[in-house]
């Protein structure tokens, strides 16, 4: 039996999220069909994270185990053949046994854009919050999540109980194309907390002092302290890591 790694990106915005549903066009579902092609049977995929409805991803990774002879170097090229143009499979490697693309991860890097401007094309990529970003503030309101935390208050309300303590090693905004973007790095992430965490350090931005105001919502472990959850299309999985020292 051998075990596979996949990396893939995929465009979010005609997706159900990862995860099979039925009746739903999803990224597994389309990529299990692909799959079922190339080898000739049906393989279950799991993968490092389950993105939502409308949320994108550059560094996905999904693993497999199955007896097959099909030649690694042939896999990549013939599932992109089989798939939509808006999946691609990026890299497919064999990996040692045991490999699991979600439980071997030891860290996420997410990002999250904001337009500075609405954009028709950009739009389907990232979020205009109806006003230009404070880039300088927005990096005061999120510098104080860097370390080991408590998030319990950027958790999805009602959410299935989970540890809530999180190792962020990075949170910190950076420029790009269109406006500014959330660049944050964690061991382990909450359902919805990179966009919980987006809605409310915009809305700490405009305190007078965006750092503290953060530090007291993180001490409340209370989600309906935080900010607003912001929209999918803005949010991508950008990479996993895994046995490699996290780069921060």
């Amino acid at each position: 039996m051998r075990t596979f790694k996949i990396v893939l990106g995929y465009d979010g915005t005609g997706f159900h999220g990862w995860q099979v549903q039925p009746g739903r066009r999803t990224v597994q579902g389309v990529l299990e069909e692909a799959l079922a092609h190339v080898l000739g049977f049906d393989v279950r995929l799991k993968a490092a994270g389950r993105t939502d409805a409308g949320c994108h991803a550059r560094g996905q990774v999904a693993s497999f185990a199955a007896d097959t002879p099909v030649p690694i170097a042939a896999l990549r090229p013939a599932l992109n053949r089989r798939l939509p143009r808006d999946v691609r499979v990026r890299s497919a490697e064999e990996a040692e046994s045991g490999f699991d693309a979600r439980r071997s991860a030891i860290a996420r890097r997410y990002g999250y854009r904001l337009l500075d401007r609405e954009d028709v094309l950009w739009g389907r990529m990232a979020w205009h919050p109806g006003r230009t970003p404070d880039a300088a503030r927005l990096v005061q309101a999120t510098r104080p999540l860097e370390g080991d935390h408590d998030c319990a208050a950027f958790q999805a309300a009602g959410s299935t109980p989970t540890r809530t303590h999180c190792r962020v090693h990075r949170a910190t905004w950076r420029r790009w194309e269109g406006g500014v973007m959330l660049d944050v790095i964690a061991n382990h992430f909450l359902y919805h907390m990179v966009r919980n965490l987006v809605g409310t350090a915009l809305a700490l931005a405009e305190r007078t002092n965006p750092s503290e105001a953060m530090r007291a919502v993180l001490a409340t472990r209370d989600r309906s302290r935080a900010g607003p959850t912001a929209p999918p299309q803005g949010l991508c999985l950008e990479e996993v890591f895994y046995s490699e020292r996290v780069r921060t």
